[in-house]
């Protein structure tokens, strides 16, 4: 079997008023269509939609780390026929897609977030899974587990027979497992949310999925509403003088992984009204330390975030008794990201916190200034006692 990618003239018509007339690709007007719009991408950096009378263009930019000039492209129609003269590295997939297979719990965030958790069929590591109607789903073998990273099942993927697999990838390996499957006539696209530094581009990454199953204006409008949000929230906290020191993360096998000063997270702590311990450094990807090295600089943090899957201080000595001594476990107040967890110890954070940052802000700031927002309850953090 072979996927092509696709999209109507009407669906296109729809989303101009999102869409800014300027051209990116200036010799690419074709007799398969011409160029009418090109979407107006607000923050994310690792994307873009060019929308053509019948067809849309997909542009993905350097989709894993350490990527330099690496570009994948699809043209999203419902009449693949017609597009008869794009290039030769243009994928045609037709849409709207039926059936998905996610190998990121991300993923099936943004398909919730269009209401089409039903076209969801295949997902790597169920038990990461918190979606309540995915997870009823896999309980009725209606979605399968189809692995990960080198144990993934191509068999199993291809007998699920999907329109489209999303994928991510840390490390360029991922072409590899894509190129595996585009052989056995399965089509993939790279979803890579991840690598982008502010909270608002991570969630305008539904506007690439949406294009998939021609919800265009539908995810325009979802990213509005939140984007309004978030916005307002940081209303709440213009012109905050103290700002309470932050660390995150706990040790994992020796090594401490902490977010870079460029990272959303980082940005998170500065729109909630935090100092970030490491905010002078430039990196969006995670920085690694000892643990001599992060009681150095973290010894008067006065708030702690994001200790992995611990519920309690004594479960944090268990991890290395040295932390009786650190003073952020004395004196900081620490908070986890574990609020919500399925019963296999998935964390919801991961899942849906990716189409709601003004929640997860909301818990900051409530966390950090508690006296701004004082009758707030916290959604996806839970205080470490």
């Amino acid at each position: 079997m072979k996927f092509k990618l696709t999209i109507t003239l009407i669906s296109a018509l729809l989303y101009l008023v999102s869409c800014n007339k300027k051209n990116s690709f200036e010799n690419e007007n074709t007799s398969s269509g011409k160029r009418i719009a090109v979407c107006d991408i607000k923050y994310a950096q690792g994307f873009k939609i060019e929308y053509f009378t019948n067809f849309k263009l997909l542009t993905i930019i350097d989709p894993w780390q350490g990527a330099e000039k690496v570009q994948f492209r699809y043209a999203l129609s419902n009449n693949i026929d017609s597009l008869i003269d794009l290039p030769e590295d243009i994928i045609r997939i037709k849409t709207p897609i039926e059936k998905v297979v996610c190998l990121s719990t991300t993923h099936i965030a943004f398909i919730d977030a269009l209401n089409k958790n039903s076209t969801v069929k295949g997902i790597s590591g169920h038990n990461y899974v918190c979606n309540p109607i995915v997870r009823e789903s896999i309980e009725k073998k209606e979605v399968f587990d189809v692995g990960y990273d080198n144990s993934l099942n191509y068999e199993l993927i291809a007998s699920i027979n999907p329109d489209l697999v999303t994928t991510y990838g840390i490390g360029s390996q991922v072409a590899a497992y894509n190129q595996r499957m585009n052989e056995l006539g399965v089509q993939t696209v790279i979803i890579a949310e991840y690598l982008e530094n502010h909270p608002l581009g991570k969630l305008e990454w539904i506007k690439f999925v949406a294009a998939f199953y021609n919800m265009d204006e539908y995810a325009n409008n979802y990213f509005n509403n939140i984007e309004k949000q978030y916005t307002e929230l940081l209303q709440v906290t213009k012109g905050v003088y103290n700002k309470p020191s932050v660390l995150f993360g706990l040790p994992w096998k020796e090594v401490w992984y902490v977010p870079g000063g460029n990272s959303y997270l980082a940005k998170m702590v500065e729109d909630a009204g935090g100092d970030y311990i490491w905010n002078e450094n430039n990196s969006k990807e995670s920085l690694t330390f000892n643990f001599e090295s992060i009681f150095s600089k973290a010894t008067n943090a006065e708030i702690w975030l994001n200790t992995g899957s611990i519920n309690s201080k004594d479960e944090i000595l268990g991890i290395d008794e040295r932390f009786s001594k650190f003073k952020p476990f004395q004196n900081a107040k620490i908070y986890n990201n574990n609020a919500r967890v399925n019963a296999f110890g998935g964390i919801d954070y991961w899942e849906s916190g990716i189409v709601n940052p003004h929640i997860i802000l909301k818990d900051m700031i409530f966390i950090l200034h508690p006296e701004l927002i004082p009758d707030y309850k916290l959604v996806y953090y839970k205080e470490i006692n």
